[in-house]
């Protein structure tokens, strides 16, 4: 069985300390026994030097001792201070992030169900599961970021959660402008069927829910599609009128877009990749809620609104 180095240095400190203090007090006696001093005297000296020598490498074996002690219980208050630093530091951020989450206008049971759903993600799953995780959170987090400052959110492609969910919120009005090359074939689509019923929704609740179609040429107004989505939406209660382009006052042509602004306080607006209705795609989606821009496309909808004109009866027969 091995010994502990300590051990084996305590015993031959201790094995050192009596061969010294033998061989001081054994020097001792031969040093006054050889300048024929009386017995008694030799033994007694050697006695007490040795004693001497004994007591003074035992207090400097106990000032090393005390120091080490000493030092030792500097590092350990200084480790506890940093651990109980750290501690009340994580403690302090975890209840100032609470204390925010219960300032908040979100829901507390919903914020601390996410981040609790959040924790069961570990790095032992697997890893495209967490890195998708993560980079999901990291997003939502850019999102809310980008809400909560009153700017402007991007997204590369046709979205369809901002659409559905904001037309599902909405608490007073949903103004639309269609373009036929963002809006060709959304009435007949899966979205597109989703979209409406919320609007649907939204008007048998009360909420203003008005719709411009825009022609960018005379003959779509004979248009079979546009006739059918112009009557349904019609009979569920949305306001809808038809622009002609060249009906658009000269200023606000550079302007002419496809945008719904929900509430008055936010806009949502699509570009598309192409002009052409039959082969432009959504290039991208933007949610804007700077206030100088959603002002400017309420303002831009209610004068497109003002030189709009409903669909006569003559025109439709």
């Amino acid at each position: 069985m091995s010994v502990p180095a300590r051990q084996v240095g305590e015993g031959s400190g201790v094995i050192r300390t009596a061969l010294v203090t033998v061989g001081t007090g054994g020097t001792t006696f031969l040093i006054t026994n050889g300048l024929n001093q009386p017995q008694a005297i030799c033994i007694m000296l050697s006695i007490l030097i040795g004693g001497i020598v004994l007591m003074v490498r035992f207090l400097v074996e106990f000032e090393k001792r005390l120091a080490a002690v000493e030092k030792l219980e500097t590092d350990g208050m200084a480790a506890m201070k940093q651990l109980v630093g750290d501690a009340f530091s994580k403690i302090n951020e975890a209840t100032e992030l609470f204390g925010s989450v219960e300032a908040s206008a979100l829901q507390t049971d919903l914020v601390t169900q996410l981040v609790r759903n959040s924790t069961a993600i570990s790095p032992d799953s697997p890893p495209i599961v967490y890195q998708f995780v993560q980079a999901k959170i990291k997003e939502t987090s850019d999102f809310l970021k980008q809400l909560s400052e009153g700017g402007t959110v991007t997204y590369y492609g046709e979205d369809r959660d901002w659409l559905l969910g904001l037309t599902r919120h909405a608490t007073e009005s949903v103004d639309a402008i269609s373009l036929a090359a963002v809006d060709h074939d959304l009435w007949n689509s899966e979205i597109g069927q989703r979209y409406l019923d919320a609007q649907r929704r939204a008007a048998r609740a009360g909420k203003r829910v008005r719709r411009i179609f825009v022609l960018d040429r005379p003959e779509m107004e004979r248009d079979s599609d546009l006739l059918r989505a112009y009557e349904e939406q019609r009979q569920m209660a949305i306001d809808v009128r038809l622009l002609d382009r060249s009906a658009v006052p000269t200023p606000l042509q550079v302007q002419l877009r496809d945008l719904i602004v929900f509430d008055d306080i936010l806009a949502y607006e699509t570009t598309p990749t192409i002009s052409d209705p039959q082969l432009a795609q959504v290039a991208e989606t933007r949610l804007v809620l700077n206030d100088a821009r959603v002002k400017e496309c309420s303002q831009l909808f209610r004068e497109l609104w003002e030189v709009s004109r409903e669909l006569t009866a003559q025109r439709n027969a």
